[in-house]
């Protein structure tokens, strides 16, 4: 049985759909483990933004959230670096910007 090419078309769309649901998967993991370690009340004044060459960006509302943070620093990123591995985290880098979601 021969099967007819797709249109490259849908064959886009399917990539860029399957790609924003492995995003979605993945920031909704990023997140999970971040409540984890961070708590509610942590978690209600930051979130993970963004991961770019192994380094994390953790959007923070406030300043005083940013010192507390940074103050555990080096125990979140243990606890990162225990749930995604070493060669996907290997930096936090706090900001202080409006919190998505």
């Amino acid at each position: 049985m021969k099967r007819s090419a797709a249109p490259i078309s849908d064959v886009i769309k399917n990539v860029f759909a399957q790609l924003e649901s492995e995003a979605n998967s993945s920031k909704e993991e990023m997140d999970s483990c971040w409540r984890e370690l961070v708590g509610e009340k942590g978690f209600r004044h930051s979130r993970p933004a963004s991961l770019k060459k192994k380094i994390l960006s953790v959007r923070v509302d406030s300043s005083g959230w940013m010192h507390e943070l940074t103050m555990q620093k080096r125990q979140l990123l243990k606890g990162l670096k225990r749930r995604f591995g070493k060669d996907r985290i290997s930096e936090l880098h706090f900001k202080i910007g409006e919190l998505d979601g």
